[in-house]
């Protein structure tokens, strides 16, 4: 790995995993605010009740899907340093924009497009959902 050294792009994971983990879990309200009540008196309460519970913990589910990556990618770069920046399917070089951006990318663009087939393809119609 030439173009990005290996202290570098250590010292970009840990401050992205610092950046993350400062930013703490969502807090997943419940639907009733006080306990001696049933449910919650207002339907449209409680869709939008439940609606922010849904959010909260999809980005929950987001934010500790990047931390494993994260906490991955800096495994990899001290248990093989010399194999970072390294496509770990095709074994070509990453490109340094990518890298720069997301620094815990393990696999190149060209091999990320074949786990990620539908992505970055737009609708030819209004009404085209597949």
């Amino acid at each position: 790995m030439a173009r990005i050294s290996v202290a570098s792009l250590s010292a970009q994971l840990k401050k992205l995993r610092d950046e993350v983990v400062s930013q703490g879990p969502q807090k997943i309200e419940p639907n009733r605010k006080d306990s001696t009540t049933i449910g919650v008196s207002d339907e449209d309460e409680q869709a939008l009740s439940e609606m922010m519970q849904t959010l909260a913990s999809q980005q929950n589910r987001r934010q500790s899907e990047l931390l494993a990556q994260i906490d991955r990618a800096l495994a990899r770069l001290e248990r093989e340093p010399d194999l970072v920046g390294l496509c770990e399917e095709c074994e070509e070089e990453i490109d340094e924009r990518r890298l720069s951006l997301r620094p815990y990318v393990t696999l190149c663009a060209e091999c990320q497009s074949s786990y990620d087939p539908k992505r970055n393809i737009a609708r030819k119609n209004l009404t085209d959902y597949r």
